[in-house]
């Protein structure tokens, strides 16, 4: 079989390299070639890492020059929001390092599975029309996911210009959200290839089980099960490695989503709470990045979950036909591998990556928040805050 214009090699169009060059991941797909892609991932990591290392000695070495210093309580959480950010993209980049096996097992996973797609789907260009759906989902997220964000931040930056030292350190701290958000858009790419080759498999069921499809025989039903059987344990294997590949990347970033968003909810009740602040507006702004986040990875995940398992309901329908009792035994088995082996994303196996754990992680928020504000000192205000100054008490 020819293979000089396969759909699977362009699945993800343009998109895909800009992940990989930001997710520091230069592991090729089928017939990508990488010689310009490692020369940019050197040198953009390379400039990443310096200036990482640059900005978090100075916040170090020269702490009275970044942050107020001053006997408010927010003076912590501002040094917590400051250097957080910054030391969560190391985690991204040393990752890519360790896992670059992992990378390339996810690679290798893709490639077969959209190979026997495009093999075995019944429909004529089946794979393109997916793939055509694939580029839709990977757009629609990636904007909400870092456009809307990062618009929300720079706005941030323009309001609060008045301030030098706030206006600073946002600038300093936006570059490296949007880093954050780009190595997880590339733990995304990945969640939504799986969710749509998971369409491919229901899709390819459906047809088997509907009106349409009663012409089929029962040895090219047995057939095609044998094969959706087969694209069905490639998908659980490569559930895995990405979950593997990712789960201490989203520990870490979840970690950070955790405190940044207490943090911002304690400058939203000491917004209202009191007198003398500024930047009310501003300070409810900085809530959008981190819950859009949260929203986001544990929503996409969920669908793809979702999708997984509704694969179990699509195979019983099958059985609404009449067949032989090989095929009956084979949609027995494949539906007690389907109950027994359920899909699922972790944050390095300490939590799934699915809306419930998002209610857990929202009540966890606002659990420490009630705590946090309750040992706020009554004489805290935002005079040092409002200044136009660092001023640094003796």
């Amino acid at each position: 079989m020819s293979r000089q214009h396969v759909p699977y090699d362009r699945r993800f169009g343009s998109i895909y390299p800009l992940f990989q060059l930001l997710g520091f991941t230069p592991v090729p797909l089928h017939g990508q070639a990488l010689t310009s892609l490692h020369t940019l991932t050197i040198v953009f990591v390379s400039f990443y890492t310096t200036g990482e290392i640059i900005v978090l000695s100075y916040s170090l070495i020269k702490p009275e020059t970044v942050f107020f210093l001053s006997d408010a309580t927010g003076t912590f959480a501002d040094a917590i929001q400051f250097v957080i950010p910054l030391a969560v993209p190391l985690v991204t980049l040393t990752l890519s390092l360790l896992k670059r096996p992992t990378q390339k097992r996810i690679a290798l996973l893709m490639d077969q599975i959209d190979g026997s797609i495009e093999a075995h789907c019944a429909a004529p260009g089946c794979l393109e029309r997916f793939n055509h759906q694939l580029a839709d989902d990977i757009f629609s997220t990636m904007f909400v996911f870092n456009v809307i964000p990062a618009v929300s931040e720079f706005f941030i930056i323009s309001r609060i210009s008045g301030n030098p030292v706030w206006h600073r350190n946002w600038l300093l701290k936006v570059w490296f959200f949007i880093l954050i958000r780009l190595g997880d858009s590339f733990f995304l790419v990945h969640v939504l290839y799986l969710r749509n080759r998971y369409r491919v498999l229901n899709n390819e069921l459906q047809q088997t089980a509907s009106t349409a499809g009663r012409a089929i025989s029962p040895e090219a039903i047995h057939r095609r099960l044998v094969h959706l059987k087969a694209m069905q344990n490639l998908l659980k294997d490569l559930t895995g490695e990405v979950s593997d590949r990712f789960g201490w990347q989203l520990f870490a970033v979840i970690t950070m989503l955790f405190i940044c968003t207490t943090i911002d909810g304690y400058w939203m009740y000491a917004s209202l709470h009191y007198d003398g602040n500024l930047y009310k507006v501003e300070s409810f702004l900085c809530g959008i990045s981190p819950v859009l986040m949260f929203f986001v990875l544990f929503n996409t995940c969920q669908k793809c979950v979702d999708e997984g398992e509704i694969t179990f309901y699509y195979l019983h329908s099958v059985l609404n036909r009449v067949l032989p009792k090989t095929t009956i035994t084979l949609i027995e088995n494949f539906s007690k591998q389907l109950d027994n082996e359920q899909i699922n994303f972790s944050a390095a196996n300490f939590f799934a990556i699915r809306l419930s754990s998002l209610t857990t992680i929202f009540g966890s928020i606002t659990s420490y928040l009630v705590i946090y504000i309750n040992f706020i000192p009554k004489t805290d205000t935002f005079n040092d805050y409002n200044k136009e100054h660092n001023l640094v008490t003796t």
